[in-house]
């Protein structure tokens, strides 16, 4: 050990020079010199430990992540001070101006590594909490309750109404995923696709211009992004899972605004999340959840009395914003329909009818919404009755793996393990089965808001499938 190394009080060990004075009553300049070389040697050390500390984060990181995407950033190291600004005595100089004694920032520094140690571990679940202060936070928490949180939303693409014969031309294959996929949204421009793994906390964003990742992947290895929405205005991306929602930046993925959390709730949960189409207020649920919340959009606080339910696995806002339709994918609720006004429940659709329900998509004006149960076939219902609206869509084989209607609202579009099936919106008439090149299986389908773009997965798939709808 040097023999300058400060004592566990604070102070310095005995050295040769020390207590010598000159006629004056001063440290002579040996001592000074003696001193600067103390506190050289001591800022060395602490500079070591650092580098060490940061070293075993990143060993940390890399057995929960894999690997970093790159190197671990270190913090440059001070310029060292000017001679004619070196004090004789550091240490008193430092502690008159204020400053901690080299045994303090020693403890500062092994405390704060102790810190980096445990948020190496919880890095994936609290990048949104560490983050949380940053500009677009602190503009949230003073945003207004009831205000819009967001820009005015962008443009809607015209609608466009799907052709008489459709054909799929294949437009791209997304690479990237290294688990099985598990959601698909596009931003309300369309611009943007949004990926998240089935049973892997990995969010992913597609540039629908170049397809190619437009930033770099959102990693956690504690949780799995279950819900995933966009904001309106397709700035934020929200995230939800059972014990928090978080929101990121829809361009950069850094975190945007702060998340919410509750840990002493075991039945709280987030697994979905839904955006109203103003942009005022998201609804957040989940399976083993008992209720349903709103929250205000600028602030991220409750907002009114939570609707009593049995568990949402799904949230959907009507176009006009006045309905929110939730369900239970088990079956033991079924089809719940909610007045957003009055937070009030509307009259329910039989749940003989829908059973566990896997899918569900408004109508472009809000007057009716379709339902894909358990079984093989679309029901449609009445938001303001709850009363069934013509007869089913029924010539599927196997489950019904996707559901969406055209931008026009005048067709609507279905998956089997079949093939994609498109229906006269209004009679229920079957118009024509779409074979996918290659006889690529549907899980899941999403469609763009320009009613042209799909993308689709197969079953158990890592890759994302985009077709022109032409």
């Amino acid at each position: 050990m040097d023999e300058r190394e400060p004592s566990p009080e604070g102070g310095h060990g005995a050295t040769s020079g020390t207590g010598r004075t000159g006629p004056d009553g001063k440290t002579t300049e040996a001592d000074a010199g003696a001193g600067d070389g103390a506190a050289a040697g001591e800022l060395s050390q602490l500079r070591a430990e650092r580098d060490r500390l940061l070293a075993e984060r990143e060993r940390l990181r890399h057995e929960l992540n894999g690997p970093p995407s790159h190197p671990p950033r270190i913090p440059p190291e001070p310029p060292p001070l000017p001679p004619s600004h070196s004090p004789a005595t550091p240490d008193a100089s430092l502690q008159e101006a204020g400053a901690p004694s080299p045994s303090s920032r020693r403890r500062l520094l092994i405390g704060a590594g102790a810190a980096v140690l445990i948020a190496a571990v919880a890095v994936p679940t609290g990048i949104a909490l560490l983050d949380g202060d940053t500009d677009d936070a602190k503009d949230t928490a003073r945003a207004k309750p009831g205000t819009r949180a967001f820009d005015t939303p962008p443009p809607t693409p015209p609608p466009l109404a799907i052709p008489a014969d459709p054909q799929l031309r294949p437009l791209a294959t997304l690479k990237g995923h290294k688990g099985d996929i598990g959601t698909l949204r596009f931003s309300p421009d369309g611009k943007t696709l949004a990926s998240s793994e089935a049973h892997d906390g990995v969010l992913r964003l597609w540039d629908m211009t170049t397809h190619r990742q437009r930033a770099k992947a959102l990693l956690s290895s504690l949780v799995v992004f279950k819900g995933v929405a966009f904001s309106p205005d397709g700035r934020t991306v929200a995230t939800g899972h059972e014990s928090r929602a978080q929101f990121w930046d829809a361009t950069t993925l850094r975190p945007r605004g702060k998340e919410i959390a509750k840990h002493d709730d075991p039945f709280l949960s987030f697994e979905t999340i839904a955006f109203s189409p103003d942009g005022t207020i998201f609804a957040t649920s989940g399976f083993i959840d008992q209720e349903i919340r709103f929250y205000d959009a600028a602030t991220h606080r409750q907002k009114g009395t939570p609707l009593e339910s049995k568990g949402a696995d799904k949230l959907v806002f009507s176009p006009d914003g006045k309905t929110l339709a939730s369900v239970d994918e088990s079956g033991m609720d079924g089809v719940r329909l909610w007045d957003v006004a009055n937070r009030t429940q509307r009259p329910q659709p039989p749940n003989d009818v829908f059973g566990g329900s896997n899918h569900m998509a408004f109508s472009p004006d809000s007057t009716a919404l379709a339902v894909a149960g358990s079984s093989t076939d679309v029901r449609f219902v009445d938001p303001l009755t709850g009363k069934e609206r013509g007869r089913p869509l029924d010539s599927h084989v196997g489950s019904v793996t996707g559901l969406a209607y055209a931008t026009d609202g005048k067709s609507v579009l279905t998956a089997d393990y079949r093939g994609l099936h498109l229906w006269d919106a209004a009679t229920h008439k079957h118009r024509a089965t779409l074979t996918v090149p290659g006889d690529t299986s549907i899980a899941q389908l999403a469609l763009s808001p320009d009613g042209r773009t799909l993308a689709t997965l197969g079953f158990q798939d890592k890759t994302i499938h985009l077709w022109r709808l032409e």
